[in-house]
């Protein structure tokens, strides 16, 4: 595990998994079985390019690179969870497989096209 800045009302969290750890906070997002059940059972490739749909704090991106040796991309709107999920990309050594964006996935097909991925999963946020 690579160091990175945590800030003060983050912990991190143990994956149970391949040694993979997450950075999280009580203030935002933090996954929950759904996102293990999804990078588990979603039917990836192994070689290619991945889109992760409201990545969150990142956990589905970390827990596919388990699974493939493809090019990971994760979108993520909220700034804060952008910046946590690419710090626990680079704590885990990922940042050359696994590239967390920050944006509206609304523009994403505008700038990157259509068709350009082999894959893509999505955990939809619960409204309240």
């Amino acid at each position: 595990m690579r160091n990175v800045e945590i800030y003060e009302t983050e912990r991190v969290d143990d994956l149970l998994t391949h040694n993979l750890s997450i950075i999280q906070s009580e203030q935002v997002f933090s996954f929950s079985m759904d996102a293990v059940l999804l990078a588990r059972f979603a039917n990836i490739p192994k070689y290619g390019r991945i889109l992760d749909l409201c990545s969150g704090n990142g956990v589905i991106p970390i827990l596919l690179s388990t699974r493939t040796n493809a090019q990971i991309e994760g979108i993520e709107i909220q700034p804060r969870l952008a910046d946590m999920a690419r710090r626990s990309v680079e704590m885990n050594g990922l940042t050359e497989r696994i590239n967390i964006m920050e944006g509206d996935l609304r523009d994403l097909a505008k700038e990157g096209g259509n068709g350009i991925y082999d894959a893509i999963t999505v955990n939809p946020p619960i409204c309240r």
